[in-house]
């Protein structure tokens, strides 16, 4: 299910964005409040207000375990992304510590290969920023 230039579905592939948000939230990148910031900037940018219920039922959601959690009422499953890679990954850990100043959530990688990870990986910092422009001002 696509909701105007955003890939939120969760049955099949078409849940790309939704998958890399959540990621993001489960890394500690993003906070509950941004994550419902995010929805609010999908439903903004969604024509005809054509938004899934699944994203709608995220805004009802007060922490992070609560979405991760199944539950028919909100997603059935969590979508993948299949734009993270191994070493995308590890660049996502990198921002993480660039965005929060704070330990990376990964016990197998350092600071430095998170950080190093980054700089061979500036497409994750590009995502991030595009699906959350919001947050640009936040790191200015």
């Amino acid at each position: 299910m696509m909701a105007g230039p955003f890939k939120l579905g969760v049955d099949d592939d078409t849940g790309a964005d939704l998958g890399f948000v959540l990621s993001c939230l489960a890394l500690g990148m993003i906070t509950m409040e941004e994550l419902h910031m995010w929805i609010h900037h999908v439903i903004a940018q969604t024509p005809g207000g054509d938004v899934p219920p699944h994203l709608v039922a995220l805004l009802a959601l007060q922490k992070p375990a609560s979405v991760f959690r199944p539950n028919e009422a909100v997603m059935r499953r969590i979508p993948h992304d299949p734009f993270i890679t191994d070493d995308r990954f590890d660049a996502m850990l990198g921002l993480q510590f660039f965005l929060r100043r704070d330990r990376t959530q990964a016990v197998d990688i350092t600071q430095a290969e998170a950080e190093d990870a980054l700089r061979r990986n500036p497409e994750v910092a590009d995502r991030f920023f595009a699906l959350f422009p919001f947050l640009m001002e936040k790191v200015a």
